[in-house]
């Protein structure tokens, strides 16, 4: 089993009695953050892959009556992208540059100019389209978006469902 990190971003606020009856209930540890951005659980999940570890805490969710809106991939740091990957975390900085690789590395999502963060599904594809190793990463940006766009859906259904049967006719 591998150790999965993700967020879900969740409609509405949560109180301590929520973030406990999330934590009862998914039996692990969960990071709540509010913010301007919104509402969100922090998850760390052992699986054996992404996909079961994101849909296993998305089922829980639901069944205890939150409404995920959208899955979050983990926040990455320079370190840890050398970690990762087995490089340097030189090596990491000097692709972050541009004065090392085929240029054109994702740009940061978060923190500060000291110490930038992205999304691992965006690292991971830039090394895998620039390395061709497809080997060494899955896809977890096509995961994640496949995810997110079902729980667009379940969105839509209730409050548009005619707009969502239009949608699911480009599907075939």
């Amino acid at each position: 089993m591998t150790s999965f990190a993700f967020r879900v971003h969740l409609r509405d606020p949560l109180s301590d009695d929520d973030a406990d009856r999330l934590f009862e209930a998914l039996d692990e540890e969960v990071g709540i953050e509010e913010g301007p951005r919104g509402h969100f659980v922090g998850f760390e999940r052992e699986a054996p892959s992404f996909l079961d570890a994101v849909l296993d805490v998305i089922e829980g969710v639901i069944a205890l009556g939150f409404e995920p809106l959208v899955v979050e991939d983990e926040l990455v740091s320079m370190a840890d992208i050398a970690e990762r990957t087995g490089r340097s975390r030189q090596s990491v900085s000097m692709l972050v540059s541009g004065q090392r690789g085929q240029g054109h590395f994702p740009h940061p999502v978060a923190g500060n100019v000291r110490s930038p963060l992205w999304y691992w599904a965006d690292i991971a594809s830039w090394f895998q389209n620039s390395t061709g190793n497809q080997e060494v990463f899955e896809d977890r940006t096509r995961t994640i978006a496949s995810i997110n766009g079902a729980l667009a859906n379940r969105v839509l259904a209730r409050e548009h469902p005619k707009d969502l049967e239009r949608i699911q006719r480009l599907a075939g």
